[in-house]
This record gives C-alpha cells, structure tokens and sequence, in this order.
C-alpha cells in the first residue's frame, strides 16, 4: 500500500500514468466530505465507487456521476489517497469504456466549467426545478432537483448542464425551492481580540458583552507567567484550562503585562479544539520519522474518527477537528488562530491524535474555589497542630497543597461527588471550630471579592452550594 496527497490536477494524472501505469489495483482519493474509489488497470481507470447523491444505482449515468464526483478535485485539489494491489470489487460501477486519467481530466475541466455556469443560474445543485412552459421530455425535470437530472440523463455529463442551462434562459424552466445539504454550510473561525493589553481595556466589561450576546468561542488570558483559556458555549462558562482557581484572582489584580486575545467558532468545532487539553492521547508528541501521516488520515476516515489531530511544528501548530471521519475544520495556530486550507507540515513536527470526550469543568473550577475558601478561613484561626493534620488530610489523589492552597493533583472531570463530599469536610471542621455564625461571617468576608466575577460569568448557580444550608 502507497499513500499521500495530491495537490494539483497533475498529481492526479502523473499518479496514473507513472507509478500506477504497469499496476492493478484501487486508488482511493479522500476529498472534504467524500471519498472515491477507483479500480485502475494499466494506467486505465475501469470501475469506480462514490455516494451516489440518494440516487439508485441502477438509474444513474456511471460516467457522470464519475466526472461529478471529481469536480472537487479541480476546485480544492488538495486530497488523500492510497493505492492497494487488490482486485476490482463486487460494488464497484463498472464503466462502458476504460477512460485514461488524461482523458478523464480533459473531460473533466469541460464539465466543470459549464456546471460553474449552471451554478450562477440556480446557486445551487440541489434546488428543485419548475416548468413553466412545455416543452419534450418535461416530465424528466418537473420537482426533482438538479443534481438528479444531470446524474440520471442519458446525455453526457456536459450536454445534460449545457441544455440545463438553455432551457432555463429561455424561460422554460426556473427554480422551485432550495434545498442545500447542512454539510455544505462554511466553518467561521474568528479572532475578535489579539494581544490587547489588560490595561487597555476593562476585562470586566469585555466578559459581560460576550455572555450577555451568546458567544461560543473562548478568551486566552496570558502574562509572562500564566496562560489561562476560558472556554465558553452560548454565553456560558464551560472549561477553564490550566484548571486552578488562582484564574479569579487574576483578574482581580492583574499583572501590568496581562494580555487577553477572544477567538469566536462554532459549537462543533470548539469541542474539538478543547480537546488540546486532554491528557488521554492515542498518540503524544511523536516524531514525524515514526509515522506516516497519510496513513493516519486515511485511518482518521476509515474508523470515522471523532477528535482532534495536532501537528506541532516549531511555534507553529495545525489542528485537525473531525467528527466521525469528516473533517469539519483545519486551523492554523501561529500568530493567531485560523482557518487554514494550507497541505499539513511535511517534516520536522510532531504528532498528537486525540479522541474526543467530554472536557467541562467550570463547576469543579467553581468548587475548587470555594474549598480554597474555607481552608483559609480555617488556617486563619487554627493552631499548628489542627493546620498540620489539615495539611495531611487535604493531600490525595485528587488534591495536592502547595504554598497553603490546595489544588488538583489531576483533572477533576467526573470526581464531583468526591469534590462535594471534601468541601464538606472543611465547612465541618470550620463549623467546629468557629461555630456556625462567625464561619458565615468569615466566609462571605471572603468571597466578597470575587462577587462581581460570579455576576459578570453568570455563575450564581456554582454558589448555590452556599445558599442550600452547606453550614449546618
């Protein structure tokens, strides 16, 4: 098996007619949101497989739907493929006559160019067509969309658009209603905010403006010695990674050289990105030498991978986000994120592929917070031998202390009842040696600060905790 990309409609040709000249086998091309199986024999292509648009086989034109299925070749060439030596299989559309990959492409750019045209007069394939006045064989186009009539007609690819598009200039035929596909729509990767100076701004008002208008996306707070990227969804909190509550206190004093950058993306493509956080990798830092990327591509769409692929090159990053084996966006991470189209690094970078799980955490965030919270109050007014033993049941598996604060000693996702269960513990031991009213007192003294952030993030209900009668 040989894989690798094809960047040009001349890669395509020179595949066939060079190396695959004196071989038997299939050639498989991964285009965005297809694929196409090809059955080569000496340089002659003679079978093929592809999606057959929900059309039945046996009513399709096979040569069409070939030349159709390798319009995106010329209009992105940039594709996968892999080539094995293995016979012709059953499913398999055998054409009439075996085409060569020169003639193919000649014929090719003649039926893109005429279906280019076609799209300006009706936007786009899958809209339904209308007669308006009679003409022969009308009822071989009434209510059924473009892309069946030049699929299942009889004519070549290029007569079907080109009498398509005669008989909607002369008024015989018009548009009936528009039904694009949902996987058509554009993947929009915006980078609202790059590098502005805390100073600059008030980061208090930038964070009501995105929860109050709904944004997706997330905001990279950074200093020459934190790195925060909260994540939000629909104007909701979901995910702060690095996940230490020392955040809050970030933007209650923040550094002179604080800087924050907001990128917005679509909910389906954030849960993806997010997963750069992820410890659980199929595949951690490995070096390009040790694998071959094609391969992993082709493999990403076979199994339908869901998750994130990450090549990381120099100061440069590419982040793959698929769900199940489609890829819904390629992103560039240099001097700011991106969409890119660009083809992946071809050598000295690394590799991570990571499968997707669910990375919320801003509740366990909020928890960690309040347990810093009453740990203080209780070291506060406890003596050394209480603070010590404190010291020795704060540290497990889950937690850790540092320089009198606690932390996650691992990623707290799914740990919450054990979260609960610890944050109880400290408001008993304070209830016990404050008693219930002078802990309340110490208590709100010490959250007062960050009132403000839990109204900006709309967090009220990460408190109820505190209002359900926790101090009893």
């Amino acid at each position: 098996m040989i894989s690798g990309y094809l960047s040009s409609q001349q890669d395509f040709v020179d595949l066939i007619n060079s190396y695959l000249f004196n071989k038997q086998g299939v050639l498989e091309i991964y285009l965005e949101g297809r694929s196409i199986e090809l059955y080569v024999e000496n340089g002659l292509i003679k079978s093929f497989y592809t999606e057959t648009e929900g059309l039945k086989a046996e009513e399709i034109n096979k040569k069409s739907l070939l030349l159709y299925s390798l319009f995106d070749i010329l209009d992105n060439p940039s594709a996968l493929f892999s080539f094995k030596n293995s016979p012709e299989r059953e499913y398999h559309f055998k054409l009439e006559e075996p085409i060569s990959a020169e003639e193919l492409i000649l014929q090719l750019q003649l039926a893109y160019q005429e279906f280019k045209s076609l799209l300006n007069l009706i936007i786009t394939p899958y809209a339904t067509i209308r007669v308006l006045k009679p003409f022969e064989n009308m009822q071989n186009y009434e209510g059924r969309t473009f892309v069946s009539v030049i699929l299942t007609s009889n004519e070549t690819l290029t007569s079907e658009i080109r009498k398509l598009q005669e008989l909607l200039r002369a008024g015989f035929l018009d548009i009936g209603q528009f039904s694009t596909p949902e996987a058509g729509k554009s993947i929009e990767v915006d980078c609202i905010l790059k590098d502005v100076s805390i100073k600059n701004v008030n980061i208090f008002s930038v964070l009501e403006s995105l929860i109050i208008s709904k944004f997706t996306g997330f905001i990279n707070i950074y200093d020459n010695y934190n790195n925060y990227e909260l994540y939000i969804q629909k104007g909701k909190p979901i995910a702060l990674y690095p996940y230490n509550f020392d955040f809050f206190d970030l933007l209650l004093t923040p550094r002179a050289d604080l800087a924050m950058d907001v990128v917005s993306m679509p909910e389906e493509i954030i849960n993806k990105f997010i997963l750069k956080h992820s410890n659980r990798r199929l595949i951690s830092g490995l070096q390009d030498s040790f694998i071959e990327l094609g391969k992993t591509f082709i493999g990403i769409i076979k199994s339908e991978f869901t998750g994130l692929l990450m090549l990381q090159k120099a100061n440069e990053r590419m982040y793959f986000a698929y769900d199940n084996g489609v890829l819904l966006a390629s992103l560039l991470e240099n001097e700011k994120l991106k969409i890119c189209n660009a083809d992946p690094y071809k050598d000295g970078f690394l590799v991570d592929l990571i499968s997707f799980e669910p990375m919320e955490n801003f509740l366990e965030v909020m928890h960690l917070l309040f347990i810093n919270v009453v740990y203080g109050v209780i070291l506060r007014h406890s003596n050394q031998v209480v603070q010590s033993i404190l010291y020795y049941l704060s540290s497990s598996d889950l937690f850790k202390v540092m320089e009198g604060s606690i932390y996650y000693r691992v990623n707290p996702r799914g740990r919450r009842e054990e979260i609960l269960s610890f944050l109880s513990f400290l408001l008993d031991v304070g209830y016990k040696i404050l008693g219930k009213k002078k802990l309340e007192e110490e208590l709100e003294n010490s959250l007062h600060p960050y009132k403000d952030i839990f109204k900006v993030l709309e967090v009220e209900k990460y408190v109820e905790f505190w209002n359900e009668g926790a101090i009893s």
